[in-house]
């Protein structure tokens, strides 16, 4: 089987069913984030190249595209950090040609210091970068960047492209319990945040299982208190839900592997994010789990699934 850069649509708690969009190899990023659902990193790096081919993934999105595949956003993302592909901004541009889906991407921000990132990007619909820290040892603790990056390029690459950029930013803050969600930490974020200045503040947890065991889900509670601090644009990250009906679908099991190969998944997930009745999902969910090609892990009360390999 080739491989598959266009992955999805997935079920997004932002962005709704999402379109994903691979533009570097597993876990080739310039972090290695505590919570990361994909894993540690397997490559930290800054360098800057078309680690996958721009043509090659503008010809499997042209057909999925035509094989009629709806979306709420064709998401820039994936396995790493997708600023690193220095292809990114003719494939933005190319996407933007062939469809009218909005396109997103969703970045670290690590590189936005970089003039040609923040160029690169321009055409993008909508942003979406983290802040996960609001000082350099909260930085190194939660992120573990690569050690040319310092909190300081990082946030000042923020707000350069805020000046520059026409389009929505929705600036992620990833909260981990005991670690940086105290109503106190919000204060020293709501500092930061204001400087970048983003059209919307998603406030996340680690629901899914995370890189390391200490990275652990904040309490609702604890979530709302924390939004309640950084202002009327902040707003706790809520499930994905859908009211569309199912559609029975060709290759579901392959899509079903590149889904979990990106992202740790229940079944209901699975279901909404492919469109396929949980049911149909578990048809193919048992035999992949006796095949030993993928596995479960428990998160609280939750259930995911996820490759074996990861």
């Amino acid at each position: 089987m080739s491989k598959v850069f266009v992955y999805g649509p997935v079920p997004s708690r932002r962005l709704g069913r999402s379109l994903g969009v691979d533009l570097v190899p597993y876990k080739v990023c310039s972090y290695d984030c505590i919570y990361c659902q994909l894993g540690r990193t397997k490559e930290k790096t800054i360098e800057r190249k078309p680690y996958i081919p721009a043509a090659e993934i503008l010809d499997q999105l042209r057909q999925k595209l035509q094989e009629g595949v709806s979306a709420d956003f064709i998401t820039v993302a994936g396995s790493g950090e997708p600023t690193l592909n220095s292809e990114i901004g003719p494939l933005v541009h190319d996407i933007k040609k062939h469809t009218k889906i909005p396109v997103a991407v969703l970045t670290n921000g690590s590189l936005l210091g970089d003039r040609q990132v923040r160029e690169a990007i321009m055409e993008a619909d909508v942003v979406l970068p983290s802040l996960d820290a609001y000082d350099q040892p909260g930085f190194e603790a939660v992120n573990r960047p690569h050690p040319e990056i310092s909190f300081d390029t990082m946030v000042q690459g923020l707000m350069a492209f805020r000046k520059a950029y026409p389009g929505e930013i929705w600036l992620e803050v990833f909260v981990l319990d005991s670690i940086n969600a105290a109503e106190t930490d919000a204060v020293q974020f709501k500092h930061w945040i204001e400087k970048v200045n983003p059209q919307k503040i998603h406030v996340n947890t680690a629901v899914r299982p995370s890189a390391e065991a200490f990275a652990r889900q904040v309490a609702p509670e604890e979530m709302a208190k924390f939004c309640k601090v950084l202002g009327k644009r902040a707003e706790v990250i809520a499930p994905f839900k859908t009211s569309q009906g199912h559609e029975r679908r060709a290759h579901v099991e392959e899509d079903l592997l590149n889904l979990l190969a990106r992202r740790p998944c229940t079944l209901d997930d699975m279901s909404s994010g492919l469109r396929v009745h949980r049911n149909e999902i578990l048809k193919y969910i048992e035999p992949l789990i006796k095949a030993h090609r993928i596995g479960i892990v428990k998160k609280g009360s939750e259930v995911y699934y996820r490759p074996k390999d990861l």
